[in-house]
């Protein structure tokens, strides 16, 4: 970031957890008193962890120290900032601002400082403006008032100091009387609430744009605190990118957003001292797009490259794109750098080299816009030059050299020719570049190298000096049984020396006989003795140009075993138990073993763990512990001596018992009585197995034997159960050591098959034929026998209404095994009738009818009384029969009356009959009669007449006016589904009238159940009918008669539903590709309401979804869809009304569509007429159908070769010709085409795109390649070489284009990005064993030549190449000399290797596995060894072995490290003599190659930590030390030493303390003078009173000194607290204090403290008055 300028942010990475800093707890304003400490605080978040600055005003900064105190606290994110000691002139604006790498934030506050002097918020106000008058004298009354009017308005904590001031000190008195007092608020409103002049307003806004909100208020003070919110969230002011500014011009507050986007859009606030005022922000977004284009570009290697575009929009997500394939930018870090400022958006590319070449682009959505890079290389310079290079004969010379460009290569020529790589000489480039002599002879002496980089040379000489004879392999020693042959070889460096060479034994010269046998290959020479005996046991020697080597012959036989115990171990292999211990014991003769060596066919076993080896003279034994299964197999020991060894293969079986059967138990065949179980056998096989055990669970829980099965089975079935019950089984598997753990199934009952439900047709016919009678009050019980499998269910049916628990409480339905039921309690006369069972289970169903007859009393509900006759004395009654009679005749009725007004009813008469006269009334009495219908059950409940007056003037019935009014204007509505009711109040009536009921001229009878008619109220005339139906519509007409007149009352009465589907078939009509008109018929029945609109819904074809296309009127029929063209679609529609919605009337599928179709493609290829710089002339062909309309022209579309958004050529009009001039292009740049065809309907498809035409001046092609030949294959790539061409036609040659097509398919496909810099290339991405035809061209800058197409094919496949090393010079030396080193350096093997396919590696250390420490990895066909920090025990013989389906190769090295030597080896004798100590060890195991040259011995004083040296250069493995100080204790150690180093110390474990004899010393009694050093206790700080007020936290405390130290007890009031633990008590050193945590009034009191020792008593004690 440079001087100047803002500090950039960027965009946080989500995926790394980085977020914007963030305030979680904003800063809040603070007050304090001038002198007092004040903090402020706040909460914050973001990642990385941001920095927190507090700043005063607009620059000071507040750092720690001083008078400020400022922390951060990364973990829980709060930061704060405290002010010592405040000042007046702290008072001001402050503001803390969070920084990270993503963002700023800034939060305001105030800081308002009160000058001590003062004494509360407003008092001090009016004090400090006081005119200062003449005391006049105050009478005790008037100060003790004015003080009670001064603590009215202060805060409690000042209550104390007030008081002290006005020379009031009984505190507690004056706050008693100020509780009585009414006590002002403390908080006096500080300032005016604000007046709005003028409000604010919302804003709208384009992207980029200004912001101002602006309000106009009066009554605001300077110092009341403003805050703006956006969406509730502070807003930070200026804000990271200083976009946000305040101003106040008077009265005037504006908030002004600059720059505003996207973001900034919302609710903003403003904050006035809790007055808020609110406004929204609307932001108009540019439409999206690129307003800068990217530009291509040039740069050198290593320069610097930036791509940058503008987009309309900030804050938009660029995608980059390199030759069509996303990069991996990685934000502002690394060599590819994306950077987004508002809207601009650039890629920064570092470190060019040549492959950054390319074509570039920015993506946004589909947008897209592109630029190329080309990189060209640097001037070629030399960083490091040939030099003169001298080498021995025979060797290798190498020459390097390296310049600044890694992409040029150089030209190498030895005495003014050029050589190549191949034969003698070998180059390589890269960071170095070098050529090497193989096998330098004298005549290449003084040979001039030169090196050529184009203009860039270096030259050098070569030295080549006679090389002297070196043994490369020296004599081994040789040891070989007796009769059989020894060999000795020695191996020079001169392979071609032909100097004597002469052998020895014991000095004497040997001849070639019978006995030896000497031979020559190459640089090697060997000598063979035959049939060696004893006395060919001695020192032989070779010898050549005085150059010497000398090995020994040891004659001499290996342990062996006897034949027998080895046959014996064949046929009968030892065999123990699992968890026993397997003792393995091998009987040998020879000499003493040196080694004996034990594996288990896979690994090496070493003493460790379960293992234990134990070796004699006579035998090899191996002991494992608690064997398991897994320790069977063929062991292998190998017993040695220094003669030979002897490999014993012994077998060994452990027995145990098997592994549990795995799976779970699956049953199949479940039967009444058995059921057919499986499993599997055991995963773990290791164990066999001989049976299964199979068994099951009893009644009691206890498992029993069931049955054993061979182990080839794993199924059985169970006979012999019983159906129903639950069983349980488990399997277990079995040999002769035991059984394993169980398989345990989950429970299963066996069942007979599924079975539908069967009743016995006898049952049937007898339930129908023979209903169920039961008395009323009793329980009804309808029993169904019937069988199934699984056990049916039934539903119940009443008189067509299904039986329903939650309907019909009485009712119980059941169902068993065996029979359903229907449970009916306290039968009433409604549960008679035609009961129907539909009884089913999951295989089918059967219906069974019944019918119960509940005897019950008659119903005399719906019957009414009738008057026919009345007199002064008789009155005459009749009433209908009941409808439902309970089941029997009704034999009488009896008939019962009572005055109207008293309930001592009386008997009258029992009649047959159903009429009845009586003449014993009384005139003008009014009278009530009922009626009871009595049959076999009893008397019915009674129907009640309406009162009568016997000899009363007849009256007719009568109806309001007003209600026949309502009744005649408007019908009486009902939704079909409810209950309707029509309730007409009568009014008169003498005798009580005749209540009947009409629908549409036919009498109205009421069944009791839908209709009911309610002759109880005889002041009104009633009918109800339930779930009312559309023929419920209708005229009733109520009619009221007696003797003295009949009216009737017309009652029209609709009901109200949904109307009927939309009559069909829907007619189309004007179908195009924008739509479609359709038609259809009005509902048949618009269910009592009108029809007021249709609604249409779509759904395509072949789909599931319909959607909405529109809605018209109740009066239109038809309706013009807008859809989209080329679909098909179903058509559905709803007529709507008041009452709701119809079903839908689906139409028939239609295409909507024009009556023609969009033109066929173009067809054939685009070709091109001419080129020229900038412009390019293509012609094309004809459509093959024009979809029914004449094409009205072309469209022509271009793109950049290697990209993939197309261009359109003539955006404004079609052209009409089939030929077309593309101007405005790059020149020298490749372009393709296509042409799209239109007509009235639309564009065709496009084209096949075009070949690439190059917008330059026409040239010759360049001539064509040939003779391409495969290379190499792989499954998925193809490496061909080819002969490039010499003519250039004219033009630079770019290169080459390569293609392939598939067999099969005619699309030819080029795989090359770029034009092919060479006559080589490696076509890769194909696909495995697929055939491929090849063709290739070449191409200059204006064209391109004919295809070169090979006449065969190639097919993608692994080329199978056997392993092979690719030995260098160095590698050669390595396998020959080996590697030596001193412990701690590294060993670094690559070996490079050849192979199809890519082989298997391995590394062996002495034909064993490396250990941990030794790396080893395979990278790109170099298998590399690795072992850093080298140690003695790292040397040995390493072989690489690679291996795949062609072969096997192995390669060896011999490392040797010389290390330091192992510690000295214990234990070390001690012999003491005085001050003289004796030491002797053992030297070290190993000397580390290297012999000991010497011991170290070190002291170390008890008390000390340092180590001395006594003496360094000991030879022997004894020392006697003599100069040990007496009377000291001391650790010693000693260390070997070679020439590599000092070892590891042995440390005696002992101490050695040297001695001195000390004469006894006499000490006499010692007489002391008594002294008395006791004290009191003081009481040094004593306690204070205190006056806090309620809820706060109290300390009471004292120091109080003393010796011994007192203890001490507190009281309050008298009493001891000590123990109480509502106080919390505290004694360090001295220091004692009580603790209340929250005061109360009731802790106010005198507190006192008792301190004692035994010297003597101290106590201390303070008020404490805790203020409310």
């Amino acid at each position: 970031m440079t001087t100047g300028q803002l500090k950039e942010f960027r965009q946080p990475i989500e995926e790394e957890g980085e977020s914007f800093p963030k305030f979680l707890k904003p800063v809040v304003d603070g007050n304090a008193k001038e002198g007092e400490r004040l903090v402020f605080s706040c909460t914050v978040e973001g990642s990385p962890f941001p920095k927190v600055s507090w700043k005063k005003g607009q620059w000071l900064q507040l750092d720690d120290g001083g008078r400020y105190e400022v922390k951060a606290n990364p973990g829980s994110g709060i930061c704060t900032m405290a002010i010592k000691k405040t000042r007046v002139a702290d008072m001001g604006k402050y503001r803390v601002v969070v920084t990270n790498d993503c963002g700023e934030i800034t939060c305001p506050f105030q800081v308002k400082i009160q000058k001590s002097n003062e004494n509360v918020t407003n008092f001090k106000a009016q004090l400090k403006h006081r005119e200062v008058k003449q005391k006049k004298k105050q009478t005790a009354e008037e100060r003790e008032k004015e003080v009670l009017e001064i603590l009215k308005t202060a805060e409690p904590k000042d209550y104390e100091r007030i008081c002290m001031e006005y020379g009031f000190y009984d505190f507690r008195h004056i706050l008693h009387k100020l509780k009585n007092i009414k006590k002002v608020d403390v908080e006096a409103p500080e300032f005016e609430a604000a007046k709005v002049l003028k409000a604010l307003r919302h804003v709208t806004i384009n992207d980029e744009g200004t912001a101002v909100f602006e309000i106009h208020l009066e009554n605001v003070s300077p110092n009341r605190q403003m805050m703006w919110y956006k969406d509730g969230e502070i807003v930070q002011i200026p804000g990271a990118e200083k976009r946000h500014e305040l101003r106040r011009i008077g009265n005037v507050f504006q908030l002004i957003i600059r720059n505003a986007n996207a973001e900034d859009a919302g609710t903003y606030t403003l904050d006035i001292g809790g007055e808020k005022f609110d406004a929204i922000l609307t932001i108009k977004e540019q439409p999206l797009s690129f307003t800068s284009e990217l530009i291509s570009q040039s740069a050198r290697v290593h320069g610097r490259c930036v791509f940058e575009c503008c987009v309309s929009r900030r804050g938009q997500k660029i995608t980059w794109l390199k030759n069509g394939q996303p990069l991996k930018v990685r934000g502002t870090t690394g060599r590819l750098q994306e950077v987004t400022e508002g809207k601009t958006h650039k890629l920064i590319i570092t470190e060019l080299d040549m492959k950054d070449t390319g074509s570039y682009t920015a993506k946004l959505g589909d947008m897209m816009s592109s630029a190329d890079l080309k990189v060209t290389a640097a001037p070629i310079r030399f960083r490091h030059r040939l030099v003169n290079t001298e080498v021995k004969e025979k060797s290798t010379a190498t020459f390097e050299c390296s310049v600044s460009s890694k992409e040029v290569q150089p030209v190498w020529t030895v005495n003014g020719e050029v050589v190549k790589n191949g034969g003698r000489y070998t180059i390589k480039s890269g960071d170095i570049h070098s050529l090497s002599f193989k096998k330098v002879s004298l005549s290449d002496h003084k040979a001039v190298v030169k090196v050529s980089f184009g203009e860039a040379t270096s030259t050098a000489e070569l030295q080549v000096n006679a090389k002297p004879i070196k043994v490369v392999s020296k004599m081994q020693d040789a040891k070989c049984r007796a009769g059989k042959p020894a060999e000795f070889s020695c191996e020079i460096d001169d392979t071609d020396a032909d100097a004597e060479v002469q052998w020895f034994k014991d000095d004497k010269p040997i001849e070639a006989s019978s006995k030896f046998e000497m031979t020559k290959i190459r640089g090697k020479y060997t000598l063979k003795v035959k049939n060696v005996q004893t006395k060919d046991e001695g020192l032989y020697q070779f010898q050549i140009r005085g150059v010497r080597s000398e090995a020994h012959l040891v004659c001499s036989d290996p342990p062996t075993v006897d034949n027998a115990f080895l046959e014996r171990l064949r046929k009968n292999p030892l065999k123990f138990k699992a968890g026993t211990k397997a003792k393995i014991e091998i009987p040998f003769t020879g000499k003493n073993p040196t080694g004996v060596q034990w594996t288990n066919g896979r690994v090496t076993l070493v003493e460790r763990g379960r293992m234990h080896m134990e070796n004699t003279n006579k035998t090899a034994t191996l002991c494992v512990d608690n064997c398991s299964v897994k320790d069977s197999g063929v062991y292998e020991v190998t017993i040695a001596n220094e003669s030979g060894d002897i490999t014993v293969e012994v077998p060994v079986k452990i027995v145990d018992k098997p592994a549990a059967p795995s799976g779970e138990i699956a049953f199949s065949d479940i039967k009444a009585n058995e059921v057919t179980m499986s499993w599997n056998p055991p995963i773990d096989d290791s164990t066999p197995v001989e049976e299964y055990v199979i068994e099951v669970k009893d009644s009691r829980g206890q498992w029993k034997q069931l049955a054993k099965v061979p182990s080839d089975k794993t199924e059985f079935t169970a006979k012999g159960l019983k159906e129903g019950e639950s069983y349980q089984f488990r399997v277990r598997s079995a040999n002769e050591e035991g059984k394993s753990e169980p398989l345990e199934s989950q429970p299963v009952s066996p069942a007979a098959p599924d079975e539908p439900p069967y009743i016995d047709p006898k049952v049937i016919e007898r339930l129908e034929k023979t209903p169920l009678v039961v008395k009323a009050g009793e329980t009804a019980t309808i029993k169904i026998p019937c069988k199934g499998n699984p056990p049916p269910s039934a539903a119940w049916m009443h008189d067509g209404d299904e039986v329903l628990p939650v309907k019909h409480h009485r009712a119980t339905k059941g169902s068993s095994m065996n029979e359903v039921t229907l449970k009916i309690v306290k039968c009433q006369g409604s549960d008679s009738g035609e009961y129907e069972a539909r009884i089913f289970n999951n295989i089918g169903g059967v219906v069974v009818k019944t019918k119960l007859k509940v005897m019950d009393v008659a119903d005399m509900s719906q019957t009414k009384i009738n008057f026919d006759k009345i007199t002064p004395q008789e009155v005459a009654i009749s009433w209908e029969k009941p409808q439902q009679d309970g089941g029997s005749p009704v034999k009488s009725y009896v008939v019962e009356r009572c005055e109207a007004g008293k309930e001592n009813w009386s008997k009258v008469s029992e009649v047959k009959g159903t009429n009845f006269r009586t003449s014993s009334c009384q005139p003008g009495v009014e009278y009530l009669f009922r009626v009871k219908a009595v049959n076999a059950q009893g008397e019915s409940q009674p129907v009640v007449s309406a009162p009568v007056t016997c000899g009363a003037a007849e009256v007719a019935p009568s109806v309001d006016a007003q209600v026949l009014n309502a009744l005649q204007q408007k019908p009486l509505k009902f939704k079909a589904g409810q209950t309707g009711r029509i309730k007409i109040p009568i009014k008169g009536g003498h005798p009580p009238p005749v209540i009947t009921w009409e629908k549409d001229g036919k009498p109205l009878e009421g069944d009791g159940k839908r209709v009911v008619l309610n002759h109880a109220d005889s002041n009104h005339a009633q009918v109800c009918v339930h779930k009312c139906q559309r023929s419920d519509c209708g005229k009733y007409v109520c009619k009221v008669k007696n003797a003295a007149g009949e009216i009737s009352i017309p009652v029209d009465v609709q009901i109200l539903d949904a109307p009927a589907p939309p009559g069909g078939p829907v007619e189309f009509s004007d179908v195009s590709s924008k739509g479609v008109t359709m038609k259809w018929k009005a509902p048949k029945d618009d269910g009592g309401c009108a029809v007021t609109h249709y609604i249409i819904e779509k759904k395509e074809e072949n789909r599931k979804v319909w959607t909405s296309v529109g809605k018209t009127s109740g009066s239109n029929t038809s309706f013009q869809a807008h859809v989209p063209g080329g679909k098909s679609y179903s058509f559905r529609i709803r007529a709507v009304s008041e009452a709701g919605e119809s079903e839908s009337f689906e139409s028939k599928v239609i295409k909507v569509k024009d009556p023609y179709d969009p033109p066929s493609a173009i067809s054939g290829n685009v070709e091109c007429v001419s080129t020229a710089n900038g412009s390019i002339t293509i012609k094309w062909g004809k459509v093959s159908s024009d979809g029914g309309s004449p094409v009205k022209g072309y469209v022509i579309e271009r793109r950049k070769k290697g990209t993939s958004v197309w261009t359109r050529c003539n955006k404004d009009c079609p052209c009409t010709e089939q030929q077309y001039t593309a101007s405005d292009l790059k020149a020298d740049m490749e372009y393709e085409f296509r042409v799209i065809a239109v007509n009235a309907a639309g564009e065709s498809d496009p084209s096949r795109p075009s070949r690439a035409f190059r917008a330059s001046e026409a040239v010759d092609p360049p001539g064509e390649p040939s003779d391409l030949e495969l290379v190499d294959s792989t499954n998925s790539s193809l490496s061909f070489s080819w002969k490039g061409t010499d003519k250039q036609g004219g033009a630079e040659l770019l290169g080459y284009d390569i293609e392939l097509r598939k067999e099969g398919t005619d699309d030819w496909i080029q795989y090359n990005q770029g034009h092919i810099n060479g006559t080589s290339y490696t076509v890769r991405g194909l696909s495995q064993n697929s055939i491929y035809h090849v063709r290739i061209r070449s191409v200059n800058v204006g064209s391109f030549s004919r295809y070169y197409s090979y006449k065969g094919t190639f097919t993608a496949e692994e080329f199978h190449v056997a392993p092979s090393f690719k030995l260098t010079s160095e590698l050669e030396t390595a396998i020959r000399e080996g590697f030596t080193i001193n412990a701690g350096g590294t060993i670094r093997i690559h070996v490079p290797y050849h192979a199809r396919p890519r082989p298997d590696v391995s590394w062996t250390k002495d034909n064993a596995e490396c250990d941990d420490t030794v790396n080893i990895c395979d990278v790109d066909g170099v298998a590399q060894l690795i072992i850093r920090n080298a140690r003695g025990y790292h040397s040995g013989t390493y072989k690489l072995s690679i291996k795949n389906a062609s072969g096997v190769k192995s390669l060896s090295f011999k490392i040797v490290v010389n290390d330091v030597p192992d510690p000295p080896q214990g234990p070390v004798k001690i012999v003491m003599s005085g001050n003289e100590v004796q030491l002797s060890w053992r030297p070290p195991p190993q000397d580390g190659r290297h012999g000991v040259t010497k011991y170290t011995i070190q002291k170390r004083e008890a008390r000390g930590r340092d180590w001395q040296t006594i003496c360094q250069n000991i030879t022997q493995c004894s020392y006697k030390i003599t100069d040990l100080r007496k009377q000291r204790s001391y650790y010693l150690r000693i260390l070997a030493e070679n020439d590599i180093g000092k070892s590891e110390p042995l440390q005696i474990k002992d101490m050695v303390y040297i001695k001195e004899h000390v004469e006894k010393v006499q000490i006499e009694d010692i007489q002391y003078d008594q002294k008395d050093l006791r004290q009191p206790p003081v009481v040094t700080v004593a306690l204070k009173p205190r006056s806090v007020p309620s809820g706060v936290k109290v300390t009471m405390s004292c120091s109080i000194s003393g010796k011994p130290y007192p203890s001490t007890r507190w009281f309050k009031d008298g009493r001891d607290v000590t123990d109480d633990t509502y106080y919390f008590k505290e004694n360090v050193i001295g220091l004692c204090r009580l603790v209340i945590v929250q005061a109360k009034t009731s802790d106010s009191g005198k507190y006192k403290i008792v301190a004692e020792n035994e010297v003597g008593t101290v106590m201390s004690e303070a008020d404490l008055s805790v203020v409310d």
